[in-house]
């Protein structure tokens, strides 16, 4: 503890003296604030350079000493894009369940596979503004498609800038506007679902500004299944001087979606299209207004330098009628991100230093209410959530063949809880967490123009939401400790002549003080550390431009696979020895092959087909999914001039009609003589078409 604390203000210290410390020496290196990539999916098929800043320096993604992942905004768009689930499943290492449209659930690697009904044990940004909540939430489903520049995965454990995400980080990139547009487009789909997005972009002088507006509705393929969203943000950028940019964002949703809820094994396998009986009698749903702003002022006070300074906030109003309460929800949070970047080196190597701080600060008011007597409050909470993360990293560039990153994180976390219902006697407490200390360290050789080498070792944690710190009775729960771990892994790039690009690597997460939500009843968890898992993994990628870059017609062929072997390895639950057992939620092997063929300029074809091996439904193992695979098809065209662009797109998922679990309620617990209900049926087969009809003006 005492070394910890010292350590912690040695950060502390660092934060604040670091920037006004050394001399910078002259190396050619772009701004940081650059952030281009490259498209990598373009119709001709070439195979281009792609830059990832996820450690906030421009990398080649060939040298990243990190496993990061990249997904550009033309792979994005992948099949219906309705939200951004289809791309992200498209990763290897990555897992998500998808419910409805409002009801998702996030993994990577294994880790948060067994949250009930949400994501979490994740980071996730949109530009510099936090998306996760206090207590390590993250809400994913309501991001638009065409906002998005680029996203950046790191996966396991990058807490050394970051932060608490055992699982990893996404950095969601705001769209930055080229030249002025303006673009409407129309998705229309199975299931009457229909989605209207208009936007706009000016790129002028010292301002760059996209706003975007959007209306979703579907009625879904089940009962009691509609979903209505709606959409506005507006991202800005205005150059102040030759050093300075000052960014604005403002994000507003509106959602209403109605909660088919999972089902039991006969109903999911004879009638997937049905609700659970006690949410379609009492149609319940999920309802909410959230908003998003984010103020970041970037200043380059030398050719090498930079700093960082972000603010930031959000609000959120929400109620969910359930069939044993009405849930109403309020909750805001603010504060503020920075962070100095110092490069120094010379012609053959180069050492960049970040040194920064975040704060946070959460309100969250949460209350429950009677459905047979509504202005009967069963309970009534408030919660306030801090925490303060201090990090320091190293980044080394030796003669463009080794490089090196370091850096470790340091982070204070508090909840305070009243207890606004005295009926049941006042349960309010504090909890406060040991600070924790999480180092990173990583390196890539380029051993040769086809070949690069690279490892990683990292550690993280996650700390409990603060439902999960009471005991059944109420109190605070004084002895549970965040779930952390530590990641190993080393792989291996490949390039052959700009055609071939592969990756491999194998990885092991030992994770300690394992959190399990053990139900106490419908809506009832206690948390509790019940002991250790394992994740153990080989992932590998592939892309391969058959015929030469810029021709046509083309062809690229695209795959990835993860064989994984995720279980618990001490786990003792309620008297219940699981020791050995896979983790439920996860499944041994995915696959994905993909591919894309252009026979002339302006056309294209594109097929994909992934597979999901079985998976556990709880800790026992007592049952599993069957494996499944699901084969889409979708034909773009894409047409322009120098005003004008149309793009239309339609295609066909689930090709085949395979009836297929998309999300699972893990140790969904059964009442009574009623079966456990562990089953999200996923969508059966489904068209889409897309219409986007836009005026481009002169680039600038």
């Amino acid at each position: 503890m005492r070394l910890q604390s010292s350590l912690l203000l040695f950060l502390c210290f660092s934060g604040i003296c670091f920037p006004f410390s050394g001399k910078t020496q002259e190396i050619l290196t772009p701004k940081p604030n650059a952030n281009t990539v490259r498209d990598t999916t373009s119709l001709s098929g070439r195979i281009d350079e792609i830059t990832v800043t996820a450690f906030h320096s421009p990398y080649n993604l060939f040298n990243t000493p990190g496993p990061v992942n990249l997904i550009s905004s033309a792979g994005l768009e992948a099949g219906s894009a309705f939200t951004p689930v289809e791309a992200l499943n498209q990763v290897p290492g990555i897992f998500m369940h998808h419910g409805t449209l409002n009801t998702n659930r996030l993994t990577i690697r294994g880790i948060g596979s067994r949250t009930p009904y949400a994501t979490n044990k994740i980071k996730a940004y949109f530009g510099e503004i936090p998306l996760t909540s206090g207590d390590g939430e993250t809400t994913l489903e309501d991001l638009e498609n065409p906002a998005i520049q680029r996203v950046e995965i790191i996966k396991g454990p990058s807490s050394s800038l970051y932060g608490a995400g055992l699982g990893g980080t996404i950095l969601f990139h705001p769209k930055r506007v080229q030249r002025d547009f303006v673009q409407h487009q129309l998705t229309a789909a199975s299931f009457d679902a229909w989605k209207n997005t208009l936007s706009a972009g000016i790129n002028h002088k010292n301002l760059n500004m996209f706003v975007l507006g959007s209306v979703l509705n579907s009625q879904g393929f089940r009962e009691n299944n509609a979903t209505n969203r709606a959409n506005i943000l507006l991202r800005s950028e205005y150059t102040i001087s030759d050093i300075a940019n000052l960014s604005a964002l403002i994000q507003v949703t509106k959602m209403k979606g109605f909660i088919p809820s999972s089902l039991d094994f006969p109903t999911f396998q004879d009638t997937p299209q049905k609700a659970a009986a006690n949410w379609k009698g009492i149609e319940g749903y999920e309802a909410y207004t959230k908003g998003q702003m984010g103020l970041s002022l970037d200043v380059f006070p030398g050719e090498l330098n930079k700093i960082s300074i972000a603010a930031f906030g959000s609000f959120r109003n929400a109620d969910e009628l359930r069939p044993f309460n009405l849930l109403e929800e309020h909750s805001d949070y603010m504060g503020w991100r920075g962070y100095y970047q110092k490069t120094m080196g010379g012609k053959r190597t180069k050492i960049t230093l970040t040194s920064g701080i975040e704060f946070f600060r959460e309100k969250y008011n949460w209350s429950t209410w009677s459905n047979k007597i509504p202005d009967n409050a069963l309970s009534d909470n408030r919660e306030r959530r801090s925490y303060e993360n201090l990090f320091i990293q190293m980044e080394s560039d030796f003669n463009k063949q080794l490089f090196l990153s370091a850096g470790i994180n340091g982070n204070l976390t508090r909840f305070y809880y009243t207890d606004n219902f005295p009926e049941d006697g006042d349960q309010s407490g504090n909890r406060f967490y040991q600070p924790v200390l999480s180092p990173r360290i990583g390196f890539s050789y380029k051993a040769s123009n086809a070949l690069s080498l690279f490892g990683n070792a990292s550690h993280g944690f996650s700390t409990p939401s603060f439902e999960e710190t009471l005991l059944p009775e109420g109190q605070i729960n004084t002895n549970i400790k965040p779930e952390s771990g530590w990641s190993v892994e080393a792989g291996i790039r490949a390039d052959w002549n700009e055609r071939i690009r592969a990756t491999i690597s194998y990885y092991r997460i030992y994770i300690k003080n394992l959190l399990v939500a053990r139900r106490t009843g419908e809506d009832a968890y206690v948390g509790v550390n019940a002991g250790k898992s394992l994740h153990p993994g080989l992932e590998s990628e592939i892309r391969w431009s058959v015929l030469p870059a810029g021709v046509f017609p083309s062809l690229i062929f695209s795959g990835n696979a993860t064989l994984a072997n995720y279980r618990f390895l001490d786990f003792t639950d309620d008297g219940n020895d699981y020791s050995g057992n896979l983790l439920p939620g996860t499944t041994r092997t995915t696959w994905l092959l993909t591919g894309d063929f252009s026979p002339v300029k302006n056309f294209g074809i594109r097929a994909w087909h992934r597979f999901t091996g079985k998976m556990p439904v709880n800790d026992a193992n007592a049952d599993f999914t069957d494996p499944y695979g699901l084969t889409n098809l979708e034909l773009k065209y894409a047409g322009t001039t120098d005003a004008f662009s149309i793009k239309i797109k339609a295609g066909v998922q689930n090709i085949f009609d395979v009836q297929h679990a998309a999300m699972l309620a893990v140790n969904a617990p059964a009442f009574g003589t009623a079966l456990p209900r562990y089953y999200y049926p996923g969508n059966p087969r489904n068209y889409f078409v897309s219409i986007l009809i836009g005026w481009r003006g002169l680039s600038h």
